[in-house]
């Protein structure tokens, strides 16, 4: 049994009709799977989460893939109506909502928290202590559209190469000494790491670079008409994000990922 299996319980248990009339959610995701968390058709951890929220407000949601970058300028332009799964980050407030308490994001309202690693070659010297980065002599290698981990890069003052599509082309561009390190989802780099490819030629540094809660973003535009929806389905996450049925199945999911990787 694999993890979207093991995740599709959560979705049978909470299944209810929705109303003809319902409102309509359409939400951008990105065309590359991030089990257990979210695919291009919605499944996942996340995706669930988000499909029992909405069927419990009266919100028939429909999840598409697509480029992370076409994602963002569909919802920048009012086509999207979000992303199920994005970090509060200030490149994406100028066109997505948040849940908020006050003036900060609602991390209880989140629908998950996830880690990025730094990766690097089996041996070599690069160094993150959680604060900041040794012996790093070319710019930090991140998946292109990957905001959250940009910003803080260059918060930091690090320069960064964002033109690897995806982690395992930077995991190549790692191999050939084209970067020191690579920084990525936690539970792909695993995945990776596992890969053949890549088996004991990359390892990942103990640190996590980040670990920060993801949210169900929304357009501006779907937030600015359907504000009580728009509240009602945050407070859904939330409360059903700690209820015993979606922990039991958040934990299967974690445990099967575990699983899978040491396959």
């Amino acid at each position: 049994m694999n993890m979207v299996r093991y995740c599709a319980g959560l979705l049978a248990m909470m299944l209810l009709p929705v109303s003809a009339h319902a409102l309509t959610m359409r939400l951008c995701v990105d065309e590359r799977s991030h089990l257990p968390f979210i695919t291009p058709a919605g499944d996942g951890t996340a995706g669930l989460l988000i499909r029992s929220a909405a069927r419990e407000v009266g919100i028939q949601v429909e999840f598409y893939g697509a480029p992370i970058t076409r994602c963002r300028e569909e919802i920048r332009a009012g086509v999207s109506d979000g992303f199920p799964t994005a970090p509060y980050t200030v490149s994406l407030l100028p066109f997505m909502s948040f849940p908020m308490n006050r003036l900060e994001p609602d991390a209880e309202r989140a629908v998950m928290l996830a880690r990025a690693m730094v990766f690097r070659r089996h041996g070599s010297q690069a160094g993150w202590d959680g604060k900041r980065f040794t012996k790093l002599e070319m710019p930090a290698l991140v998946p292109f559209g990957a905001v959250m981990l940009v910003d803080r890069l260059q918060s930091m003052q690090v320069p960064v190469d964002d033109k690897g599509k995806t982690l395992d082309a930077n995991f190549d561009k790692l191999l050939a000494g084209r970067g020191d390190v690579a920084i990525g989802a936690e539970y792909s780099g695993y995945a990776l790491m596992a890969d053949p490819r890549y088996a004991g030629k990359v390892e990942a540094v103990p640190a996590a670079f980040s670990e920060e809660p993801y949210y169900l973003a929304l357009s501006k535009r779907f937030r600015d008409t359907n504000p009580d929806s728009a509240e009602q389905l945050w407070n859904a996450i939330g409360r059903i994000r700690k209820s015993p049925a979606y922990l039991d199945q958040f934990q299967k999911a974690l445990t099967q990922a575990a699983k899978t990787l040491k396959e």
